[in-house]
């Protein structure tokens, strides 16, 4: 390649990057503004421990159903923090900062097989394009984590398998940690990782033997971990929150959008094609790739694609015949697949692509980028509050004075209203164990529901939470948040004498309703 060619592939690289930091940082603005959620409110009341072991108690209790790696890791950076320093704002920036260390993890590894201007192309178009990329980096928990982990145990076991010195197996091993306590899904991608590697060069005993001296310690201090695991999930007793899940879920953990669906049936089409030219062309290229050290990049970067993709649709597969367990961000490391294709499919239009076809379509997905990327800097990633009004404000606030306790029997609804409304004291969330039972059907997530907050009750404590007999007392007067598919404020009127009246309805179809109870049928 001449000076030119090399000076324009330099400033190609720049320019990328250049636009995927202005993006990041676009949206670390977007997100340090953005209010909190129920989950997050969890992490934040977690992070509210005066120790470690206090921090741990309360995981193991079911309030965060993770291992402790993420929040062990912000417990130890809030206490590093000058008191000046708003502790959310410094998560949020470290969530940013880990999805930057993935993204790098994920250029050093794919710039074994591909071109650098392929692969600063691919960031960006995943920057810009992959909602589920953007959840984890605004999302203050776990995700962001799981990410990172996952992009680096793949980059550092492929340089356990060039290298093999001590110091690759002790970071291979450690990165393998790390993705095992990030997520309870992550000891299975520890797996992918590792078979992929050895898949990679099958006839490698010695990388065999590295392999698991890498992946020993990840599965020796989960299977300790694992009596925490059994309790943690006692949350999701008698029955669990999770749904069958359908098509648009399988969809959204593979590709995150439906423009990226598209993009993707191009790239695996054109690759397609490509491929079958190139071994028609050369078809004792096909053998070498196969075999060679050369090709071993090549191979270990599909043949994790492969894992990681057979595991997404496993686990899709079994929610559907057996046991759901399926909820998109679970599979958060599908973000790798999904880098891999989009830097593949650069690297297509750059050299095989025809022109006809390559400057439209960079034309278009550049487009889209700017559009999605000025979409999420405007407005909140989570949307408006959960029951808002038409302009995006707690919808019963002009009747909640202060002098009224407000039941809201999601914690959706409660954990916001209880950090950020005026009158945030007024509020109240109902443990009613008899609701968990009689209503199985109305909410999938009443049981894990009650559990978390009842455990969230005594941990912190948090006297906001209070049980239904709290409420009803003879003449209480009280406020009802009553949301759609929730079944508290029905259950109190089927087991009491409750005198109600409407009061507003949000644009969800929520209402506020004003109660007196006298006594009970």
């Amino acid at each position: 390649m001449d000076s030119t060619g090399s000076s324009a592939q330099k400033l190609l690289q720049v320019a990328g990057a250049w636009l995927g930091g202005c993006a990041l940082a676009a949206f670390a603005v977007r997100s340090v503004n953005d209010p909190l959620w129920a989950d997050e409110l969890l992490t934040t009341h977690l992070l509210q421990a005066d120790s470690l072991p206090r921090l741990w108690s309360g995981i193991a209790r079911g309030i965060d159903g993770n291992p402790p790696l993420y929040l062990t890791g912000a417990w130890l950076l809030t206490r590093l923090l000058p008191s000046a320093v708003p502790v959310v704002a410094a998560l949020k920036l470290l969530n940013i900062a880990l999805v930057g260390l993935g993204l790098v993890a994920l250029w050093r590894l794919a710039r074994r097989a591909l071109s650098a201007v392929s692969c600063t192309a691919g960031a960006l178009i995943l920057v810009t394009l992959n909602d589920n990329l953007l959840y984890a980096a605004f999302e203050l928990r776990t995700y962001a984590t799981y990410f990172a982990t996952a992009a680096v145990a793949a980059l550092c076991q492929q340089r356990l398998i060039e290298r093999g010195r001590p110091a690759d197996l002790m970071l291979s091993a450690l990165s393998f940690v790390g993705l095992a306590f990030a997520h309870t899904f992550g000891i299975a991608y520890v797996g992918c990782i590792a078979l992929a590697g050895c898949l990679s060069r099958p006839r490698d005993g010695a990388l065999l033997r590295r392999a698991l001296l890498a992946t020993g310690p990840a599965v020796l201090l989960l299977l300790a971990w694992t009596p925490v695991l059994r309790e943690q999930l006692q949350v999701a007793s008698p029955y669990g929150w999770m749904t069958e899940p359908g098509w648009s879920e399988l969809a959204e953990t593979l590709f995150s959008s439906q423009w990226l669906l598209a993009i993707s049936v191009v790239a695996l089409l054109g690759l397609g094609n490509a491929g079958m030219a190139w071994l028609k062309r050369t078809p004792r290229r096909l053998e070498e790739m196969v075999a060679s050290d050369q090709g071993q990049p090549a191979r270990y970067l599909g043949l994790l694609a492969a894992g990681f993709t057979a595991f997404a649709l496993a686990g899709w597969m079994v929610s559907r015949a057996a046991v759901p367990i399926f909820v998109p961000r679970f599979f958060t490391p599908q973000i790798v697949v999904s880098y891999l294709l989009l830097t593949a499919f650069a690297q297509w239009l750059l050299v095989a692509a025809p022109r006809a076809l390559a400057l439209p379509a960079a034309l278009l997905i550049g487009g889209l980028m700017l559009r999605n990327v000025v979409d999420h800097a405007a407005t909140p990633f989570h949307g408006d509050p959960v029951c808002a009004d038409a302009n995006g404000g707690y919808f019963e606030s002009p009747h909640v004075g202060g002098d009224l306790p407000v039941i809201a029997d999601s914690p959706h609804v409660f954990l916001p209203r209880a950090a950020y409304a005026a009158h945030a004291a007024a509020y109240r969330f109902p443990l009613d164990w008899d609701v968990v039972m009689t209503y199985p059907t109305r909410s999938p997530g009443n049981a894990v529901d009650y559990h978390i907050l009842q455990a969230l009750q005594g941990w912190l404590p948090m006297p906001q939470i209070v049980s239904t007999a709290d409420v009803v007392r003879d003449g209480a007067q009280f406020l009802v948040i009553e949301t759609p598919g929730r079944a508290w404020f029905d259950h109190l009127r089927a087991t009491h004498k409750v005198q109600a009246e409407a009061l507003a309805h949000s644009v969800g179809r929520a209402g506020v309703v004003a109660g007196k109870t006298s006594r009970s049928r």
